[in-house]
């Protein structure tokens, strides 16, 4: 009986979670405004009209890191003007690190700081990387979970724009 219980109470979690994100993912349209270390204000609604991997990483995840190498060089890749890449540091601790990781991998794509409400926002966010890519209207279109390679991001983003 308790196996039951349990199985049920695990069922109804993930059917919640996953109501939650196909919610989220049909109709709500995403905007928050964010600021770069250099203090730069940007708003998602500034990038309407085009597709924007939002990625959301921390300091002191080794992969985040190294993804972020591989989203500066899709960015330099994907001629596109079709998409936008942003990446948000979602650690407050690690605030005082962004110039120089910046810095230190040349990123040529907007970064920024997380707002504080970012976990509102994305009820879903739990692992560091995760990518959230939004459509031109700013409606949510994927989740993507975890480092992905070069050629697994040329591949995720030709399902949206052209990158060939």
């Amino acid at each position: 009986m308790k196996i039951k219980k349990y199985l049920f109470i695990l069922i109804f979690v993930i059917s919640l979670s996953f109501f939650s994100f196909s919610a989220l993912n049909s109709s709500s349209v995403i905007n928050f405004d964010f600021y770069t270390y250099k203090g730069e204000k940007y708003s998602l609604q500034k990038f309407k009209g085009k597709y924007v991997l939002l990625n959301l990483f921390t300091s002191y995840c080794p992969m985040c890191l190294v993804e972020l190498n591989i989203l500066n060089k899709l960015n330099q890749t994907c001629k596109s003007d079709e998409y936008k890449i942003v990446s948000l540091l979602v650690d407050k601790e690690g605030m005082i690190l962004l110039p120089k990781i910046v810095d230190s991998r040349n990123l040529t794509y907007i970064v920024g700081i997380a707002p504080s409400d970012i976990f509102k926002i994305f009820p879903d966010f739990s692992i560091t990387p995760t990518t959230y890519i939004l459509n031109q209207n700013g409606n949510l279109v994927e989740r993507v979970v975890g480092y992905k390679n070069l050629k697994d991001w040329t591949k995720i983003l030709n399902k949206y724009v052209n990158c060939n």
